[in-house]
Parts: structure tokens; C-alpha cells; sequence
């Protein structure tokens, strides 16, 4: 008799129970199942994970116990629609008690009886937390890099330079969330930084903090001090500040956290610091320090940019002024010499020399970068011809380039009135000169003696020639004699002090 009832039966149906249940367990997928009066009947493993649980301990409990208020809040108008019979979608961010803010895209699917009631609803449901910061950094970097690219066009502009030094604090403050900011540039002359731009800090918090050296505790201080970015993640906790003046006028100001990045020139000069205030105590992610890095990098830039405009401004000024100061010179020269000469032979011959004496001082002046020239440079090259028969004493003194100039003008006529009526006219001649440095009081002067021997006799000139015109206009306080053992020359000629000019203040950086 054959027997026709089904193998397996119920077996069957309870293996297929524990195959679901065991694939459910496993899945990566997060379901739940609630019920009409708001608990939890089942919930996967998956789920129980993402809010910090097990499901065991979330099972027979009610949602807002599990949630929290403020999650279950937010998706009741929800969960009042499924209850409805609607098939319900949304993505929202939802706040767990436990695991706080996750982004999660659900699907709430109702679960209803014979009757078409609703008794339940099964909840499928995506952790998009980590697409969602993904997103937002994508979009936060997109708008930080337009905002960099903002200054940028900024820097490259030539408006205003304290307009675009706010702009560059404004969106130091922008890219790391802070609520103040300040920049400073570096003074070279007393190694200090100054505030030029600033937003949100008080006159007394600027007052205090307006010049800033090396050893002074402040964060921009540090970062001058070690030449990289300093960050203070709390005022009250740092060895920078502690127990010092700074540490109240910074808490005061309502400044909790600092962070100061040096600005630096393309070969690593320092030329200011941008600081960013936090008013609560911060830790700052790696971003935050690389597009505040980057800003600095622009600043600097932009700086060194406006610092070669200055200093070729500065030059092209110099370089005028010394043209018409040249020019002049030598039209003083030619018009002395061709007034006073009797011979246009004569005249070019001596307008030829005096133009080259006065090139000579012009070369040297070149050489030091028109710092001033070498007392000893200048009288060595008008002396070369006659090395053997002059002698030379004197401290290595520098004059000024107005002086350098006069100088070498006053040694060329009376070298050239000695060959051709003094001690270097005959083989036999020589010429002594020396000089000194006279103080008299905070002035000073270059005293010079010029002593001709061995030469024929000489005797006082029944005409005034340019060189004796030059000699007596170039130096007030000078002495010539023509005694019969040669002539001799006297002058004190005042010095103008060696000033480093804005152009040449701009190297020592």
C-alpha cells in the first residue's frame, strides 16, 4: 500500500524557518519589524550593531525607550504614515541616545491582517552616514578651494593691499570654523611682529598684543620662535600661557583655543603670522591645518610679491634721483671746465679727466651697491701712474656717495695740478698724503693732508682755474699753500652717516 503523505511535513517547515533565520542573522542588512503600539518584534543583528546594541536587548522594547526622544521625534510623522497603510520612503539624520547623529535612508513597509488593519510594519533601512561625510567634506573642500581661489584672484589683483590682508584673515576664519583672527607682519629692523588686519578682538586685547617678539608668551611667538604652526587646543591648559599676562587678556578677549601659522617668503623668510581664536576649546582636524597651511602659503606669496614692488619702486626712485644727481655733476664739470679752459684742446683734455675720476668714484659706488666707497679704492686708482712716488696713510674709512664723489674729484685736481706744476711734473717729486677721522661731538669729519716735496718751485696762481674753484666750493674748511718746498692742501670735509636705504633694508629679511 503505498503511502501518500508528504515527507518532511512540518520537518520541513521548521528547517525553512531556521534557513531564514540563520540568512537574516548573517545579512548585512538592517530590517526591523515593529509593532502597532510602537516596540520592537525583531530587529537583525545588523541594525542592533548600528545603535550600539544587541538584539536581544532591543527586542520587546519600545522604540523611543531604544531611540531616545529626539530620534523618535523625528521619525513619528513617519511611522503615523505607515501606521496610515502608506508605504513610506525618506532619508533623514536621525539621533540615537547611544550612538548619536546617523544618516539613514529608510523604507517602512506596513504589515496588515486579514482586515486590511494595520498591525505592524517591516523597516528596511541604510547606514548613509559615511556617504553623507563624504559628501559634505567633497562639498567643504569645493568650497574651500573656491574661497582660496577667491583670495588668490585677490592677491593677484592690485587693489588695496589692507583690503586684500582682511580678505586673507576673513577667510582664515571662514576655512577652519574660528570666530577671530588677526595677521602681523614681521619687522626685520626689531625682529617683532604687528598687527595689520584683525577681526573681532577689542582695543585692549590689540593694544596688548600689538607688537609680539620671539620670547613673548603667545602662540605667534612659539611659531616665530620654532618656524612652524602652533596650535593651543585650550588657552587654560597650555605652557605657553600659564600664569602669564597673556593668558587673561587672551581668555578675556573670549579666545579659548589659537591656532598661529607662519607666513614664509619662497625661500623660507619670515614674514608675518596668521592666527586663527576659537571661543571654546578646539582640536583641529589635519584639514583644518592644511587649508589654513595653504592659505598662508598664498599670503606669502602674496607679500614677497608686494615686497619686490616695493623695493623696485624704491630702486627705480634711487636710480632717478642718482641719474639727476650724475647729470648735474657733470654738467657742473663741463661748464667749469669749458669756462675756464683757454684752449679747446685744454679743455677736452682736462673735461676727459675729471670725467674719468668721477667714473672711478661712480664704479666703486656700483660695486657696494651704492652703499658708499673705499677712501683707500678711490686714491689707489687715481694714483696708479705714480704708485712709486706717493705715499699713503689712513684708516679704511667708507664714504657716503655724495662725499665718495666730491672726494675723488678734490684728489684728481691735485694730482693733476702736480704733474703738471708740482712735485709729480719732474722724476725726482713726491707726495705724501694721509687723513683721519675728526669727532667733535656727534659730527664727524674727514680730515686730509696733501704734502708735495722734491718738486720745482711753485707759486700762488694769478688765475683761479676749475681746480682751484672745485676745491674751494666742495669744502668750506680747507687750507692751500704754495710754499717754496712744495705745495701743500689742508681740508676737512664733513660726513654725511652711511644710511641703509628701504631697498637695502629689504635684504636683511
Amino acid at each position: 500500500m503505498q503511502d501518500d503523505t508528504p515527507r518532511g511535513g512540518a520537518n520541513a517547515h521548521d528547517e525553512q524557518a531556521d534557513d531564514a533565520h540563520n540568512i537574516l542573522r548573517r545579512t548585512p542588512f538592517m530590517l526591523t519589524r515593529c509593532s502597532a503600539d510602537l516596540r520592537y518584534l525583531y530587529v537583525t543583528p545588523a541594525y542592533a550593531r548600528m545603535i550600539g546594541h544587541s538584539p536581544s536587548e532591543v527586542v520587546g522594547k519600545s522604540i523611543i525607550e531604544v531611540m531616545g526622544e529626539a530620534g523618535f521625534k523625528t521619525i513619528l510623522p513617519h511611522i503615523k504614515r505607515v501606521l496610515d497603510g502608506h508605504e513610506v520612503e525618506y532619508e533623514e539624520q536621525v539621533h540615537f541616545k547611544d550612538v548619536g547623529n546617523r544618516w539613514l535612508h529608510a523604507t517602512y513597509t506596513p504589515d496588515k491582517d486579514a482586515t486590511g488593519k494595520v498591525r505592524a510594519w517591516v523597516a528596511s533601512i541604510i547606514d548613509t552616514t559615511e556617504k553623507k561625510r563624504a559628501e559634505d567634506r567633497v562639498a567643504a573642500d569645493l568650497s574651500a578651494m573656491m574661497l582660496l581661489r577667491a583670495v588668490g584672484a585677490a592677491c593677484n589683483a592690485d587693489g588695496a593691499e589692507a583690503g586684500t590682508l582682511q580678505k586673507i584673515i576673513q577667510a582664515a576664519i571662514t576655512l577652519v570654523g574660528a570666530q577671530k583672527g588677526n595677521l602681523q607682519l614681521y619687522r626685520p629692523a626689531d625682529e617683532a611682529l604687528q598687527v595689520v588686519a584683525q577681526q573681532g578682538f577689542d582695543e585692549h586685547f590689540l593694544r596688548f598684543f600689538e607688537t609680539i617678539r620671539e620670547h613673548a608668551a603667545s602662540s605667534c611667538a612659539a611659531a616665530m620662535r620654532s618656524g612652524r604652526q602652533i596650535v593651543v587646543q585650550d588657552v587654560l591648559d597650555s605652557d605657553i600661557f600659564a600664569g602669564t599676562p597673556s593668558e587673561k587678556v587672551i581668555i578675556e578677549a573670549g579666545a579659548r583655543a589659537v591656532i598661529s601659522t607662519p607666513v614664509v617668503s619662497s625661500k623660507n623668510h619670515l614674514l608675518g603670522m596668521l592666527s586663527t581664536y576659537f571661543d571654546h576649546p578646539h582640536q583641529p582636524h589635519e584639514r583644518e591645518l592644511h587649508l589654513v597651511q595653504l592659505l598662508a602659503r598664498l599670503a606669502g606669496d602674496y607679500l614677497e610679491r608686494k615686497e619686490a614692488e616695493q623695493r623696485q619702486q624704491t630702486l627705480l626712485g634711487e636710480l632717478t634721483h642718482r641719474t639727476h644727481n650724475l647729470l648735474a655733476v657733470v654738467h657742473s664739470i663741463a661748464s667749469g671746465t669749458l669756462s675756464r679752459a683757454r684752449t679747446l684742446s685744454e679743455a677736452t683734455t682736462a673735461l676727459e679727466g675729471r670725467l674719468q675720476a668721477l667714473a672711478r668714484a661712480n664704479r666703486e659706488l656700483i660695486n657696494s651697491d651704492w652703499q658708499g666707497a673705499d677712501l683707500l679704492q678711490i686714491v689707489g686708482k687715481e694714483f696708479e701712474p705714480f704708485a712709486d712716488r706717493i705715499s699713503v696713510a689712513g684708516a679704511k674709512i667708507v664714504l657716503d656717495p655724495v662725499n665718495a664723489q666730491t672726494f675723488s674729484m678734490i684728489v684728481h685736481e691735485l694730482t693733476t695740478n702736480a704733474v703738471k706744476y708740482g712735485a709729480l711734473s719732474n722724476t725726482s717729486g713726491f707726495v705724501k698724503v694721509s687723513w683721519s677721522i675728526k669727532q667733535n661731538g656727534e659730527s664727524r669729519s674727514l680730515y686730509c693732508s696733501w704734502l708735495e716735496r722734491g718738486g720745482p718751485e711753485v707759486a700762488s696762481p694769478t688765475r683761479k682755474g676749475f681746480g682751484t674753484w672745485l676745491l674751494k666750493s666742495a669744502v668750506q674748511d680747507i687750507n692751500i699753500d704754495y710754499g717754496e718746498d712744495g705745495l701743500s692742501c689742508e681740508f676737512n670735509l664733513p660726513l654725511r652717516p652711511l644710511k641703509v636705504s628701504p631697498a637695502d633694508q629689504l635684504k636683511t629679511r
